[in-house]
């Protein structure tokens, strides 16, 4: 690729990546804690299943959100003309219209609902047991010495 297109080629789709990296991961992170507060308000109990569906419904809100970067970056990534991120964007508008920025968007939502539920639950569950059996303390850095003296 580097010897057909030039170094260059590897960057491509490199803006829209990063940006939709950004973006979706403090949407997921973010999303989780009040997803879990609208469980418990609505069902009065946070326990792991709810902690999953928190985790599915932040990370395929955070996916529909971001797959027009998604999108952006492989369609960059296929182009054979170099042209800019917001070039791509008016050209797959412009020719397949702003839907078309959320194609495989329910693949995916379900890709990263399951991802996010699974790190998200299991990371809470975990954690309450850490500050259950430990002297470990909520927002307390735990300290290497402290953890050997368990």
């Amino acid at each position: 690729m580097v010897e057909r297109e030039g170094p260059r080629s590897l960057y491509l789709g490199f803006a829209p990546a990063l940006t939709r990296s950004l973006i979706y991961g403090g949407l997921r992170l973010g999303l989780y804690e009040p997803c879990k507060h609208v469980c418990s308000y609505a069902f009065g109990s946070t326990n792991f299943a709810f902690k999953f569906a928190s985790g599915v419904v932040a990370g395929a809100l955070a996916t529909a959100l971001t797959n027009p970067m998604e999108v952006l970056k492989v369609r960059s990534q296929m182009s054979t003309s170099r042209i800019s991120t917001i070039g791509v964007m008016r050209e797959i508008v412009s020719e397949e219209g702003v839907k078309a920025l959320w194609k495989g968007v329910g693949p995916a939502m379900v890709r990263a609902g399951c991802l996010t539920a699974s790190q998200m639950a299991t990371y809470d569950e975990a954690k309450q047991v850490l500050l259950m059996w430990t002297p470990l303390e909520e927002g307390r850095a735990a300290s290497l010495e402290r953890l050997v003296h368990l």
